[in-house]
């Protein structure tokens, strides 16, 4: 692949990049966009269309199916394509499928079967546009600066997080919640812009008139660039496992919170809030962290905030201020954990693949990381109809703790890269 020549080794300061900075500025815009949708879409179906918990669990399915049935093609896909005018025109694709449901809601047509259509093609094209994304970066960051990058980045999904769901209440509360999606569709416009606006530029492998691609082959390579490298096996192991237990909580915590205790919608978003303010403080103080004691311990650390803190979340019944601080208490370390466990599985997979293998790489990471989602949300519904979603939340944090198992080895301990 013929590539625009990649900075050298030594880390730079990127916060003067003006390709990392409309890169990093427009992920940020998107992710608050969708994090304000994912507020919202729940909200919608509990206190407008009165969904059940197998429903709200459906469409967390319906939105990650595509993450189980996609990436290992999408991998082998983008091998040979610039990465750049993929993203581009995902989040176009992204920002007008968006926008069809705050016009339905104008006209009073939107339904279940709508959320759920655009759930699964949102989805499908978010798993085009990150697998792009992840290998896009390290071919115009240096490989000194992909740590500090990818804490960046993750502290925008950090950031959306904490201001997604309070904006997302706020704007729910004087309007409606299907209207606070539209800024979702304009977050996507907006990154599509940014990308529009960068000066590195990819070309796409020019294929030998005499070779014939190996599908087979290149699906195979991509396989082997997770299972057969410990570090990435481990923590695609335990991310899968983990966001199990993650969709037990999203599809519980809802139903519990919302519907069961009667807690106000500005309530939630503010719980959010709380959890996104955790989540900025794991993901700028983990790279201070796997500086000084390595990739691995760093990780194991991460997540012991990230399991136990969820068994906060049903320890209390009432009243409505106990319930919300230990709700608060619960989000904060359970995001901070997670998020700065986020960052250390992206930077140790980045540094430890070959890059000509990034794409196939990441795409099996996200089919067995994200493959379980669906699983997850679908059994988070059916258990919270059948024993209750405060019963569901206590069972999380137990999946949780045994996704600790895969990335509680020698091999991760002694983890340490340049």
């Amino acid at each position: 692949m013929t590539i625009a020549a990649k900075p050298a080794g030594k880390e730079r300061s990127l916060v003067r990049d003006r390709d990392f900075q409309l890169f990093w500025g427009g992920d940020l815009v998107s992710q608050l966009g969708a994090e304000m949708m994912l507020f919202a879409l729940p909200l919608v179906m509990v206190s407008t269309l009165n969904a059940s918990g197998t429903q709200i669990g459906l469409l967390e399915a319906f939105y990650t199916i595509p993450f189980f049935a996609l990436p290992v093609f999408v991998g082998v896909w983008q091998e040979r394509r610039a990465r750049r005018p993929v993203m581009i025109v995902a989040d176009l694709l992204r920002g007008a499928l968006v926008l069809t449901i705050p016009v339905a809601a104008l006209l009073e047509r939107l339904s279940l079967v709508q959320i759920y259509v655009v759930a699964t093609l949102v989805g499908a094209l978010t798993v085009v546009y990150d697998i792009a994304a992840r290998s896009y970066l390290p071919r115009f960051v240096p490989d000194a600066s992909l740590g500090s990058a990818n804490s960046k980045l993750t502290t925008d999904q950090a950031v959306s997080a904490t201001l997604g769901p309070g904006l997302g209440g706020w704007l729910a509360g004087i309007s409606s919640a299907a209207g606070v999606i539209f800024l979702n569709a304009l977050g996507y416009f907006v990154s599509a812009l940014a990308l529009l606006r960068m000066r590195h530029r990819e070309e796409a492998q020019e294929q030998d008139p005499a070779e014939s691609r190996n599908l087979r082959r290149e699906l195979v390579e991509g396989f082997s660039a997770v299972f057969r490298n410990p570090p990435v096996r481990a923590i695609a192991l335990h991310a899968a496992i983990y966001n199990m237990g993650g969709s037990l909580v999203n599809v519980g915590f809802v139903v519990y919170f919302v519907r069961d205790l009667g807690m106000s919608q500005f309530a939630f978003g503010m719980v959010g809030v709380v959890g996104g303010v955790g989540a900025i403080c794991g993901a700028l103080g983990i790279p201070f962290l796997f500086d000084r004691i390595g990739y691995g311990k760093a990780l194991l650390v991460a997540l012991f905030f990230g399991t136990w803190a969820y068994f906060l979340l049903p320890a209390f019944a009432g009243p409505d201020s106990a319930v919300y601080l230990a709700s608060a208490a619960g989000f904060f370390f359970g995001f901070g954990g997670s998020t700065a466990g986020s960052v250390i599985a992206v930077t140790v997979r980045q540094k430890v693949t070959p890059p000509e293998l990034h794409a196939r790489m990441n795409a099996t990471y996200r089919l067995i990381s994200f493959g379980s989602i669906p699983f997850g949300a679908v059994i988070g519904g059916v258990l919270v109809d059948g024993i209750g979603a405060r019963e569901t939340l206590w069972l999380a944090p137990f999946v949780l703790f045994a996704s600790v198992v895969p990335v509680a080895t020698r091999t991760m301990w002694k983890l340490k890269l340049n």
